[in-house]
């Protein structure tokens, strides 16, 4: 009895490593373009415009934010904010509770330089240039893909580019 056991947890362990070991070589690899010379971001270039008002990226605290955002929930016990009906996430930092990252994934919302989702990568080109990184799946079709603005990554505009059009902005500034 014990060995008939012995060779089912064995051959339980061998199926689980031969799934893992196709998954594992299933997964794609990220292809990153850099420029030549990369993009240096102006503080300007940290603010998100509302309909309300705007909010600055690495300056503006949790109560400002709340004055903007009046009604939303605090997402579990993180510093993490979603606003009641706006498609937008905002980070706070835990020691001094500014806003270190902002999420945007609908309209309503815009960079300082006026790109919201749903506009195309070449609008965002035109405000920002060509200087940015790219990062894709290795042999895609080209369509899905993030443009990354910025000198070092802690201080980075990001946007989401799927199906050619932009799904998805990040601004974030390290403190």
């Amino acid at each position: 009895m014990f060995k008939k056991e012995y060779m089912y947890v064995s051959l339980l362990i061998i199926m689980v490593i031969s799934i893992a070991v196709f998954v594992g070589g299933q997964s794609s690899t990220i292809e990153i373009e850099y420029p030549e010379e990369r993009l240096v971001l102006q503080p300007s270039d940290f603010v998100i415009n509302t309909d309300k008002d705007h909010l600055t990226v690495g300056q503006t605290d949790w109560e400002e934010a709340m004055n903007v955002f009046p009604d939303g929930k605090k997402l579990g016990g993180s510093m993490v904010y979603h606003p009641d009906g706006l498609p937008v996430y905002l980070t706070f930092s835990e020691d001094e509770s500014i806003l270190i990252a902002v999420h945007v994934f609908g309209t309503g919302l815009a960079t300082s330089r006026g790109i919201t989702v749903g506009d195309s990568p070449d609008k965002a080109i035109q405000q920002y240039g060509p200087n940015y990184v790219r990062f894709s799946e290795k042999d895609s079709d080209n369509k899905d893909y993030d443009m990354l603005y910025g000198q070092n990554d802690g201080n980075t505009v990001i946007f989401q580019i799927r199906d050619a059009k932009i799904s998805k902005i990040i601004v974030q500034h390290a403190l």
